[in-house]
């Protein structure tokens, strides 16, 4: 099969075909120009031009994040770049360049007669490579866009680019605004939310100091204390006396029942007293001395005894008034300090939570305050990080 191919396509039988159509041929070549003539008189000639972008965001916002220092607190001295929107790849500009609503604009900015599909064939976005830069290292790219258009005029397309330049350079910054202003929306909510409830925490400890002075219920029990340690003293004392009291009586009672309440001294009469008792005298019994005169005297130490009998009654029963007194008042000191020892207690507890919920408070509000400000901060910095570093012009 292959040998009869190769018979049938030998260089003598094409040499043959072409010689037998070769007027064919030629008045097909003829008939082919003269169709073309017209199609190419018929056809505009196309002008491009080209619009030069450069992705140059400002110099606070493309800082190294190495250079970024530390505070004594250990934490990092933040910049407002953190909060702003981050710079895109050229990449994703240039499919945002290409986008639909884009191009609707330009359509309606230049204007054109045309409709969306018809201008992406006309437009492109040329990137610049980087020389003797590996693609491995994420550097592919320049940071410069080509925003090229094409159009049948010099003019329109000069229009076309520089427009096409134009609107997507708003559409970003734009985008860029909105997000500064929703996130520095949700700061400044944040930051109203947190300063209003520091501010009621600190009305509520300042009531709390103003109600109840820890301090001063502090000093009145440290007073009552040291009042309860002078009456305990003060008891041991009395009971002390009082015991040595009782025991003093008691040995006074065993001493007076000892001595006579009076001293009876006997005197003896004269002869004549007894012979003149011994002539009255009806029996004939002898009269002796003991019945004789006889004087009675109050025994000076049974006095004695009984004075300091009295005088220890006395001191006992005073002593015991005072240990009552003193019982009571320690009781009364006692039931105070409970009192006060609990109200402290419960005071210097909500006293705690009062300061640590304004303490938290207070850290928290700093680092919104912080982040606050640099929304602010951002929202007042209106920096774009598109550049048109060449306007189009007509070639």
């Amino acid at each position: 099969m292959s040998l009869e191919i190769e018979d049938t396509l030998s260089l003598p039988i094409l040499l043959a075909w072409f010689r037998a159509n070769c007027i064919k041929i030629f008045l097909g070549g003829v008939v082919f120009g003269l169709v073309s003539i017209p199609l190419t008189l018929i056809k505009k000639e196309t002008y491009e031009s080209a619009a030069t972008l450069l992705v140059a965001p400002p110099m606070f916002k493309d800082r190294d994040e190495t250079t970024i220092s530390r505070n004594t607190a250990g934490q990092h001295n933040r910049s407002i770049a953190e909060l702003m929107p981050r710079t895109l790849p050229v990449e994703a500009y240039k499919a945002i360049a290409l986008s639909g609503p884009i191009l609707a604009q330009v359509i309606n900015e230049v204007p054109l007669d045309i409709g969306i599909a018809v201008l992406q064939e006309r437009l492109d976005v040329e990137l610049i490579k980087m020389d003797g830069v590996l693609a491995t290292t994420g550097m592919v790219y320049t940071q410069a866009l080509m925003f090229r258009a094409k159009a049948h005029t010099p003019e329109l397309a000069a229009k076309t680019a520089q427009t096409w330049a134009e609107i997507f350079k708003v559409q970003v910054d734009e985008v860029a605004a909105k997000g500064i202003k929703d996130t520095f929306a949700l700061l400044e909510t944040l930051h109203g939310h947190s300063k209003k409830e520091l501010e009621l925490s600190d009305v509520a400890l300042a009531e709390h100091k103003k109600a109840w002075n820890l301090g001063l219920i502090q000093a009145q029990l440290a007073t009552k204390q040291t009042q309860y340690t002078e009456f305990e003293r003060s008891l041991n004392e009395i009971e002390l006396s009082l015991a040595a009291q009782e025991m003093k009586l008691k040995v006074l009672d065993k001493e007076i029942e000892r001595e006579p309440q009076k001293i009876v001294y006997f005197r003896a009469p004269s002869d004549d007293a007894y012979w003149i008792a011994g002539l009255h005298q009806e029996d004939s019994s002898t009269i002796e001395p003991e019945r004789g005169m006889r004087t009675e005297v109050s025994n000076p130490i049974y006095l004695q005894i009984r004075t300091s009998v009295v005088t220890t009654r006395e001191a006992i029963g005073g002593l015991r008034v005072t240990k009552d007194t003193t019982v009571a008042k320690l009781v009364e000191l006692e039931t105070e300090m409970t009192a006060l020892m609990e109200k402290l207690y419960d005071k210097t507890v909500e006293r705690s939570k009062f300061t640590r919920e304004s303490d938290s408070l207070k850290s928290s509000y700093s680092v919104v305050r912080s982040e606050y400000e640099r929304g602010r901060m951002a929202h007042q910095t209106q920096s774009s990080d598109i550049v048109i570093a060449g306007a189009a012009v007509p070639v």
